[in-house]
């Protein structure tokens, strides 16, 4: 994953640009940073577009940051399942997906740097029925208000899609202007994940 994060605001709303976060996960920026709100992007290379979901947490299931986020940067635990709808593009039997990602980054409020882990996106067709798994590897980072991003950008290394990369923004739709007074334990999300070939 590629420079995800932004200056942090004390409500987000994930606008829907994320390459299948998920990954993930996103990082906060300090308190100091202004109120504008705005959207992260991990940037990939040009090529076809095969795939693209909205995607974001669930309600009572945010990104988990372990040990918690703080102004210093310490090797720390992403986990996040991030559900992708509204897929859309060349592959048309893939609607809708779930993804689970897990990693560690050398990570704090303003972002996330030495990403690695694993994740799988199980992927279901128009009629709910699964269409097969496609196993991913996050190869991010990020900087700015949300580093839960830098678990949106990696590769796709078998199943649907292998082969493909992955590209994803994001927006907090949770508060991340405490992290750096009191850290950040989790953080909820949505945006769009783009699936390039």
């Amino acid at each position: 994953m590629n420079s995800i994060l932004s200056a942090p605001r004390t409500s987000r709303t994930w606008t829907a640009t994320v390459a299948v976060l998920l990954a993930a996960a996103a990082l906060t920026a300090p308190a100091t940073a202004s109120a504008t709100p705005h959207t992260t992007t991990v940037a990939a290379n040009s090529s076809r577009l095969a795939l693209s979901c909205k995607a974001a947490t669930r309600t009572g299931h945010p990104i988990s940051f372990s040990p918690a986020l703080t102004l210093q940067q310490r090797k720390t635990r992403i986990t996040a399942t991030v559900h992708l709808t509204k897929c859309s593009g060349a592959n048309q039997q893939l609607r809708s997906g779930t993804f689970k990602v897990q990693g560690t980054a050398q990570a704090s409020c303003s972002g996330a740097l030495g990403v690695s882990g694993s994740g799988s996106i199980t992927w279901y067709d128009a009629k709910g029925h699964r269409a097969g798994t496609s196993t991913v590897r996050p190869t991010g980072s990020a900087t700015g208000y949300n580093p839960g991003n830098a678990l949106l950008g990696g590769t796709v290394t078998s199943g649907p899609l292998n082969r493909g990369r992955i590209t994803g923004s994001a927006t907090p739709t949770s508060d991340v202007s405490r992290c750096a007074v009191t850290g950040l334990r989790t953080l909820s999300a949505a945006g769009t994940l783009k699936f390039q070939r």
